[in-house]
This record gives structure tokens, C-alpha cells and sequence, in this order.
């Protein structure tokens, strides 16, 4: 038997919070969209000076780091090619994280 895989999506986890906070849908639907969006600009603010870590709840963060555009050789017909600049974002769960949710309902 297969195992069973469930996705919260965005408007599952608004409808839950909203039913355990008793706010309304509205409320959370609102401060989650501006949540989602204050993180997307603060990720794509990172530059050839600047990476941006955001810690996003205790034991996870994201991290965007700026990747400059370089020269490289083509390896198929010889010449030089420039590559654009670009924004490489990672999440990062720590380990202590993983074992605090191992141990949740213990």
C-alpha cells in the first residue's frame, strides 16, 4: 500500500489559520499575502555586495545569495559566452529543527 502524501496548499494553510487564531479568512488571506510578498523583496534585494539571510521561523531560513555574470568558454564551438547575473535562493532546515518536529506529539 502506498503511502499517503498530502500538500497543504496556500488557501488550505490560510482556512487553517484563520480556524485556530479565530480571525477571519480575510485577515490571515491579507497578512499572508504580505508576508509572501515582504520576503520576495527582501530575497530579490540581495546584490554583488549583499546576500540576504532570512530567518523565518526558529530552525528555518532562506538565504539568496547574488551569482555576477561571468565569461565562460563554450565547450562546443570555442567561443565566449557571458552569463547574466542571477539571484540562487536556498532553504535551510537545521537538524534541530527536524528532531524538534521527530519529537512534536512525543
Amino acid at each position: 500500500m502506498e503511502k499517503e502524501k498530502i500538500t497543504f496548499t496556500k488557501e488550505m494553510l490560510i482556512k487553517k489559520v484563520a480556524e485556530v487564531s479565530n480571525k477571519s479568512g480575510n485577515t490571515v488571506r491579507s497578512v499572508y499575502n504580505t508576508f509572501e510578498k515582504t520576503i520576495a523583496d527582501l530575497l530579490a534585494s540581495a546584490d554583488k555586495d549583499t546576500d540576504i539571510t532570512l530567518r523565518l521561523f526558529e530552525g528555518i531560513t532562506l538565504n539568496s545569495t547574488f551569482i555576477p555574470e561571468k565569461s565562460k568558454l563554450n565547450n562546443l564551438t570555442g567561443e565566449v559566452i557571458t552569463t547574466t547575473s542571477k539571484i540562487k535562493p536556498k532553504a535551510n532546515i537545521t537538524r534541530n529543527y527536524g528532531e524538534k518536529l521527530t519529537n512534536y506529539n512525543k
